[in-house]
């Protein structure tokens, strides 16, 4: 009987409690719709010379706007989107974002309020702060930047976990629309990324991660040195907003083995020969334009979970096939994006006119589409690139040019002893002037420059 009514009176407590819970949050988030409404109006006035302090966002002729040494500049938003406050909803305050004007109308409708406590209750100020603008919600947005000189950003108070200690799954936008059009970060998307990793036995030295409650969403905001990544290569280094992407699964992991030339391999000098590198699990011929979308979109997975990509072949001569030195990554002799898609399970391509006189390292990268390195799901892999030393002399055969099974020249009766379709990939050689023209050395040494232009 004791047990039972002490039972009831525990029941009766977290009623309770959940329903102070539930009102408490309902009143901050009714007066985060009035503070949103008060902005809102206050942006309606607001010009570029207003006074401001560094970090501070605000709305300025339906353009987001941030405080720069004590001066607005402005981003307008992308088409048929205006600048506007939005009410957070896990905890009191606003931000300021891109979107439409029916999703700030039902965002602050959602709250309850009506602008109605603003006539007789002092409004907020007319410029909501770094921290309060970059703060973790699941209505956080992604903010647009200049790309040529990312802001000042000031590091956020504390802010709320996500709810889902699982790996969420993809749902729509909060608003009910396109999700992948949305400013606004989904709450199914929120990872559960608050853990810099160090409350459990770090090894010695172990580094503490960065965390984040909204996915990073602004972490360009802290690099105000970086300009936004564009799509083009940016020699001077970026700051990349856009998401990794898609996983592979680790019996997905790519892989790939030169069949020619083989390690050790003596080419002869000046003399084309053909590249040809067998690959494993990679989703072949999927290359976007390098020009003006490099790194510009999440890595992708085809629908055997395979990483959809393609590979290249970089050559670089060193001093000595015993050179210790570590090589430049800017200096080589010869690179070639192989874009065709794998036939036979094998990308090939020619280096026309050969090389000169040397000692040589040959080397894959393997990529996704948009020129990344291909992300993998486990951090213990094997290699997923393959590299090979060989050297070129005068006057030398290329009778030990290529791997066991395989030759210089692929015929069919080479092929095919080593299980391998006979029939290649016509290469698209680039000239010399186009890798010049993307500011790489082409010629280290004296040996023959038959670069192509990166991808």
């Amino acid at each position: 009987m004791k047990f039972s009514a002490l039972l009831a009176l525990t029941c009766a407590a977290l009623a309770t409690a959940r329903s102070i819970g539930v009102a408490r949050r309902q009143a901050f988030l009714q007066q985060n719709g009035e503070d949103a409404i008060a902005l809102n109006a206050k942006y309606a006035t607001l010009t570029p010379d207003a006074a401001c302090s560094d970090g501070d966002t605000a709305c300025i002729n339906s353009s987001f706007a941030i405080c720069d040494h004590g001066t607005y500049a402005l981003t307008p938003c992308a088409s048929g989107l205006i600048c506007a406050a939005l009410p957070l909803v896990l905890k009191a305050g606003t931000t300021v974002s891109c979107t439409t004007a029916a999703d700030r109308d039902a965002r602050i409708a959602a709250t309850g309020a009506t602008g109605a406590a603003n006539a007789t209750a002092g409004a907020p100020s007319a410029s909501v702060s770094a921290s309060a603008s970059v703060s973790a919600s699941v209505t956080a947005s992604a903010i647009p930047l200049p790309s040529a000189s990312a802001p000042s950003n000031s590091t956020s108070g504390a802010t709320p976990s996500p709810t889902n200690g699982t790996a969420p799954t993809n749902g729509t936008s909060p608003a009910g629309g396109d999700p992948q059009t949305s400013l606004t970060l989904a709450p199914q998307v929120i990872a559960n990324f608050t853990s810099d990793g160090q409350s459990s036995q770090p090894e010695p030295g172990q580094t503490a991660s960065l965390t984040s409650a909204n996915n990073f969403i602004n972490f360009c905001l802290t690099l105000p040195h970086l300009p936004l990544t564009n799509g083009q290569q940016l020699r001077g280094g970026s700051c990349n907003p856009a998401p990794m992407g898609a996983v592979a699964a680790a019996a997905n992991m790519p892989s790939a083995r030169f069949l020619a030339p083989a390690p050790g391999a003596v080419l002869p000098a000046h003399t084309t020969f053909t590249v040809r590198l067998a690959v494993a699990h990679l989703a072949t011929g999927f290359f976007v334009n390098a020009d003006t979308n490099f790194l510009a979109a999440p890595q992708q997975l085809d629908a055997a979970g395979d990483v959809q990509g393609h590979a290249h072949v970089v050559i670089e001569q060193l001093d000595a096939l015993a050179q210790t030195a570590p090589t430049d990554p800017t200096q080589f002799v010869f690179f070639k994006g192989l874009n065709d898609p794998a036939q036979g399970g094998v990308l090939s391509a020619d280096v026309t006119g050969g090389l000169a006189p040397g000692a040589y390292r040959i080397a894959s990268i393997t990529t996704a589409a948009n020129h990344q390195p291909v992300l993998v799901a486990v951090a213990q892999h094997g290699a997923m690139d393959d590299m090979v030393y060989f050297t070129v002399e005068a006057g030398a055969g290329n009778a030990t040019s290529s791997a066991p099974g395989g030759s210089a020249t692929p015929s069919a009766s080479g092929a095919a002893s080593a299980g391998l379709s006979s029939t290649l990939p016509a290469s698209k050689d680039l000239s010399t002037a186009a890798a010049s023209s993307a500011g790489l050395s082409t010629t280290p040494s004296s040996a023959s420059s038959t670069a192509s232009t990166p991808n």
